[in-house]
């Protein structure tokens, strides 16, 4: 199967790209960095240099292919995410939805998964996980992706071959983990916490996320949403323990901030994300078939943990 992927060198799409090639597809990655596109060809990835944003051959290969992922997104990691970011985040999200549907013609390409976030369904709640038919207030990144997921939205009642996907809390061994996790306990350092809040959350391994995306090309129904979340929803102190204790920390140091120096810090945007429930089921996800590699975090944390040790030797 020919697909291609957007946001190929990200977060996400880095370890998506290894998937896709291991599970024999001719890989195509859209990327801006010309740089990268040698180390993507040695995995034998075929590279399009190009953006999203401006004309190019992009455009025209879109429609060679049975498939497109698409997780490009403006970058925002490592700020801090005020309002105005958020709304420059938002409005630049949304140009590239747009720029993305209308490159492509649905009589050609077979499938769309357009990639969302859970923060869209709002606050969950910690009691029962909530499915694709929940819908509250949009809680943290969620007010900024809803333009683009109801644009979407509206693209698929038009007749284009899409799915739209909401991944939970994806853990792997870099990014948000080695930030609030590995670093600190690694250098004997504190972890920060928000005092007074251990919200819920639905985590989903890097890994089984990247599966369900390649997966739902072919077992998802167009014009359906899934949600990627592993089995077992569970407080945030509970996965945090359960990596101290894998990490072989005896005496962790923990320092509690108040939610108003989280927002000087950090953002309301972030700092509501870090707060709200994210108790979600992937119940619908599992009846198309989708097995989970990591089927809760007690299998795939100690496989992170040991993957961002070596790293360190």
């Amino acid at each position: 199967m020919n697909i291609l992927i957007t946001g190929g060198t990200g977060y996400i799409g880095t370890v998506l790209v290894e998937e896709s090639v291991k599970a024999g597809h001719n890989t195509y990655v859209l990327t801006r960095n010309r740089e990268k596109s040698e180390a993507l060809e040695k995995q034998g990835v075929k590279v399009i240099v190009g953006d999203i944003l401006q004309d190019g051959q992009w455009q025209q290969k879109i429609n060679d292919m049975d498939a497109v992922i698409h997780l490009a997104a403006p970058p925002t990691w490592g700020k801090k995410v005020t309002k105005k970011v958020a709304l420059s985040y938002a409005d630049g999200h949304l140009e590239l939805t747009k720029r993305l549907f209308a490159a492509i013609d649905p009589k050609h390409l077979k499938r769309l998964i357009f990639v969302g976030g859970t923060s869209y369904f709002g606050d969950s709640g910690n009691e029962a996980p909530r499915t694709e038919s929940f819908q509250a207030e949009p809680k943290g990144w969620g007010p900024y992706i809803s333009p683009s997921i109801k644009y979407a939205k509206e693209k698929i009642a038009e007749g284009y071959p899409a799915s739209i996907v909401f991944p939970a809390q994806i853990y792997g061994p870099s990014s948000w983990m080695e930030q609030l996790f590995f670093q600190p306990l690694y250098t004997n350092k504190p972890i920060t916490s928000l005092k007074g809040y251990s919200p819920y959350f639905s985590p989903i391994h890097i890994e089984d996320c990247a599966r369900a995306l390649l997966h739902l090309i072919e077992k998802g129904e167009i014009g359906e949403d899934y949600i990627i979340s592993d089995l077992q929803p569970l407080k945030s102190t509970v996965f945090r323990d359960e990596i101290i204790k894998l990490m072989g920390v005896r005496n962790p140091k923990f320092r509690e901030v108040p939610r108003w120096l989280c927002q000087l810090l950090l953002g309301p945007v972030l700092t509501e994300y870090a707060t709200a429930h994210t108790n979600f089921s992937s119940k619908k996800l599992q009846e198309t078939g989708f097995k989970f590699r990591y089927p809760t975090y007690i299998e795939g944390l100690p496989q992170v943990v040991d993957a961002w040790l070596k790293l360190q030797s």
